[in-house]
């Protein structure tokens, strides 16, 4: 989407907060609820519930429990209130306008309102909202103009609230700093030749981005792999054991799992192929899918295989302990250190009990921004312009319109 498209009014955007079939909805305090789309004309609404029965839709108004009022099919319902403190839904308060969209026998719901007012909860959603200004407000400008190439392309809604898109928390994850770091970059965007970017972001890439064409098979010029200034981050190094039973779930196909060998990396060091051995025969498997099977942090990953062994000196209790290698079978083996005594033991005979040791360092794709290396940079002096521009090469930081 080109800067010219944009009309001279605050874009709103549509969030979708919550699907399913039973939604509760509340006015904070004494200013009622505005609800359009029913076919009710009466009390004052202080609490809606909405749900869908046998493919019907159903309403109740101020905890009515035995009056339902049913809808006709295609009706849109609209809930907005003139109460700054938004509207309750579950734990969580909204502000704008929330519509209810009933499409194959769900119930959307989702939060229209304009993109300014959505950013100031995105910003403390996306990052711990007491990091420095200049973190903050390099987050506020890559979430609007994310926000805003995602415009229009889906039909119900135009992002998600969750990670899969943006985290968006609603009015709780405001805060003065927050709003502090969406006014003052107010309308302001970054592009590429004119068109607004792909901002993509994540929380830490362990010392080094990754191109956009590594990840998602998209060239990208301005999601090129840069340096990272994320050492700080409680993710840059991590490590995660997979056990056996796991393993031998995952690779029942080829009877379990033996060993595993890395066969592509990316240019920053991530794995993008492996090859998994078992005693039926062999997978490969992209380090994309290897990183959503066993929940890793990112795929900036080394692998080890270590045996688990069962201590079986204390009485009827097991306890487990990891050793460090395969080639055990000569040596002792410091099994478990106490305040008393030091046990030695002979390592048991190792049969089909291994562990997956992955060792790994940084959260997230490593596209794009990185929240960790922005308050690193924020902590030495960077301007949020000089992150934005060190994480997005060769960008335009500008405004979509006149303020």
């Amino acid at each position: 989407m080109r800067v010219e498209t944009f009309a001279a009014s605050e874009p709103r955007i549509r969030v979708l907060v919550s699907q399913g079939k039973e939604f509760h909805f509340k006015a904070d305090k004494s200013r009622p609820l505005i609800v359009r789309g029913l076919d009710f004309n009466g009390e004052s609404i202080k609490s809606f519930k909405v749900n869908l029965v046998n493919g019907q839709l159903r309403y109740s108004i101020n905890g009515k429990l035995f009056k339902w009022h049913y809808l006709s099919k295609n009706r849109h319902i609209r809930i907005r209130t003139r109460d700054p403190r938004g509207i309750w839904l579950g734990e969580r308060r909204f502000g704008g306008e929330l519509r209810l969209i009933e499409e194959k026998n769900t119930i959307y719901v989702v939060n229209y309102l304009k993109i300014e007012k959505y950013l100031k909860s995105v910003v403390g959603g996306e990052m711990p909202k007491d990091w420095h200004l200049e973190a903050l407000k390099a987050q506020a400008v890559a979430a609007r103009t994310y926000a805003l190439h995602q415009l229009n392309k889906k039909p119900l809604y135009d992002v998600d609230s969750n990670v899969s898109s943006q985290v968006y928390l609603g009015m709780e994850a405001e805060t003065n700093k927050t709003r502090k770091a969406v006014n003052s970059t107010r309308s302001i965007i970054m592009l590429y030749k004119g068109a607004l970017i792909d901002s993509v972001f994540h929380s830490s890439s362990g010392g080094q981005t990754e191109s956009s064409i590594a990840v998602w098979g998209k060239y990208r010029p301005y999601l090129i792999s840069v340096r990272d200034y994320d050492q700080k981050s409680p993710s840059y190094n991590w490590e995660k054991r997979i056990e056996q039973k796991k393993l031998s779930e995952t690779f029942k196909a080829i009877g379990g799992f033996n060993a595993i060998r890395i066969m592509q990396k990316t240019d920053s060091g991530r794995l993008s192929l492996a090859k998994v051995y078992g005693p039926k025969g062999v997978k490969l498997i992209s380090g994309k899918e290897l990183r959503s099977i066993f929940g890793l942090k990112s795929t900036l990953v080394s692998f080890d295989v270590i045996p688990k062994l069962v201590n079986v000196n204390k009485g009827n209790k097991f306890s487990y302990m990891y050793g460090e290698g395969l080639n055990l079978t000569d040596k002792e083996f410091l099994l478990e250190p106490n305040k008393d005594n030091i046990f030695y033991l002979k390592p048991p005979k190792i049969i089909n009990n291994n562990v997956l040791l992955v060792k790994g360092s940084g959260a997230g794709h490593g596209v794009g921004l990185s929240q960790w290396g922005a308050k690193n940079m924020a902590e030495r002096g960077a301007s949020y312009r000089r992150i934005l521009r060190h994480f997005y090469r060769g960008v335009e930081i500008t405004t979509f319109r006149d303020s």
